[in-house]
């Protein structure tokens, strides 16, 4: 784990632990635990509220860019990669190997699936199911979460 300049990280945060990877052998009847040896890199000037976990890359590092702020209770998984000054509020779940671009708002107890792209400037509205890449200046909102706008230059 590296951690850059002027970093706050509150009580009960978990950062570096295996993410929930697990494949299944033919051989065997058990799901085997998948070896992860990435890290995670935060940048300077991140807040990480309590009770947050990152778990760490499978082979690349999870990435915190520099200015974000992650509220309280929230999870990133293994392999995220997170722009500068994004907001990830309460209760937000970040699944595997997805992408946030900068200035980015996910919104309290929003879901993010795995391998998806947020691009910059986006705002994810609140309780939704991300489960399509959203495009730079989007709002989406809902079960699964859909269009609201494509403004170019929203600001959140």
């Amino acid at each position: 784990v590296t951690i850059g300049n002027n970093v706050e990280i509150q009580s009960g945060v978990v950062i570096g632990n295996d993410g929930f990877g697990f494949y299944q052998d033919p051989d065997k009847e058990n799901w085997q635990a998948m070896c992860h040896v990435g890290g995670v890199s935060i940048g300077n000037n991140v807040v990480i509220k309590a009770n947050t976990c990152i778990d760490r890359g499978v082979l690349d590092d999870t990435t915190i860019g520099d200015g974000t702020k992650i509220d309280n209770l929230c999870h990133i998984a293994h392999n995220v990669i997170i722009g500068k000054n994004c907001l990830i509020i309460a209760g937000s779940i970040i699944c595997g190997s997805t992408t946030i671009g900068n200035n980015t708002w996910v919104a309290p107890g929003s879901n993010i699936l795995n391998k998806l792209k947020i691009g910059e400037n986006a705002l994810i509205g609140l309780g939704s199911v991300v489960t399509k890449n959203v495009g730079n200046n989007h709002t989406v909102a809902g079960n699964p979460a859909k269009p609201i706008n494509s403004k170019k230059g929203v600001k959140h």
